[in-house]
């Protein structure tokens, strides 16, 4: 029997997968989601330092570059910031990978994979007396290089950097996700599509250095239906708009595909 936990824990960070508000069991690496629910991801930072993290979904960065989490803190990110609209977006949700979206956008490796990489604040990493008072705001070299809008929620005091400014070196390769169809033909896989309208909102900040090392973990989403039973088929329905993940089209009043579920209207 696995063993089930509440959340993931490593070089004191927490990371957890919440859905309805609570926070969803793993199975080791594994986390088990209802095909068609809305998520949000839970980091905990439980060090004295801040820690700049980023985020992957199915292979994709979601945090346009990182999310500072403040030190001692948590967050609880339910949508991208791709987009880099800092104060409206979609949830995130997780479907079905059917056919129809494997023949409309491919399969990818790391679908169902959701990839957290942090490092945390660097202390101390330059001589601060050869610089005005107001270090933050003429820290020289850096600004036209590296300086970069980093984003926090206003509800969380979290903070997120619009622009891939730091260099990093994983600590662990991403394996490869056990996307199969179990010997009973049910199929797990799932994909992560834009959900319902969040108004998770963010703010610029400002740029801070990061140690060296990056530290990496790994959930593997699996999918079940409402009645914790594995998927066996998918119900096919062609109406207009069009789907962004399916191809499918829908009626014309429809907020979500009738048939993979990802929302008809995309906030960018």
């Amino acid at each position: 029997m696995l063993e089930r936990t509440k959340m993931m824990y490593n070089e004191k960070m927490a990371v957890a997968i919440k859905s309805n508000g609570k926070i969803l069991r793993e199975f080791k690496d594994k986390v088990y989601i209802k095909f068609g629910s809305e998520y949000s991801i839970y980091i905990k930072n439980l060090n004295n330092l801040r820690a700049l993290v980023n985020v992957y979904i199915d292979g994709t960065n979601v945090t346009s570059g990182g999310l500072v989490v403040s030190a001692n803190s948590e967050i609880d990110l339910e949508r991208s910031l791709a987009n880099n609209n800092l104060n409206v977006g979609n949830k995130f949700k997780f479907i079905e990978r059917t056919g129809d979206i494997e023949n409309h956008r491919g399969i990818k490796l790391e679908d169902g994979i959701v990839k957290i990489e942090y490092q945390f604040e660097k202390l101390n990493p330059i001589t601060w007396s050869t610089y005005t008072t107001n270090i933050w705001d003429n820290y020289p070299i850096l600004r036209n290089t590296c300086v970069a809008g980093m984003t926090y929620s206003s509800t969380n005091n979290a903070v997120n950097t619009s622009t891939a400014i730091f260099t990093s070196s994983p600590s662990a390769e991403v394996s490869t996700p056990t996307s199969t169809v179990a010997q009973n033909f049910y199929n797990e896989t799932g994909i992560t599509v834009p959900g319902s309208k969040s108004e998770q909102k963010f703010v610029t900040a400002n740029w801070f250095p990061v140690e060296a090392t990056t530290h990496c973990m790994v959930i593997n989403l699996l999918g079940e239906t409402p009645d914790n039973k594995p998927i066996v088929k998918t119900v096919t329905v062609k109406h207009k708009p069009r789907c962004t993940s399916c191809g499918s089209q829908n009626k014309v009043h429809a907020k979500f595909c009738n048939k993979c579920g990802t929302a008809l209207e995309i906030f960018s």
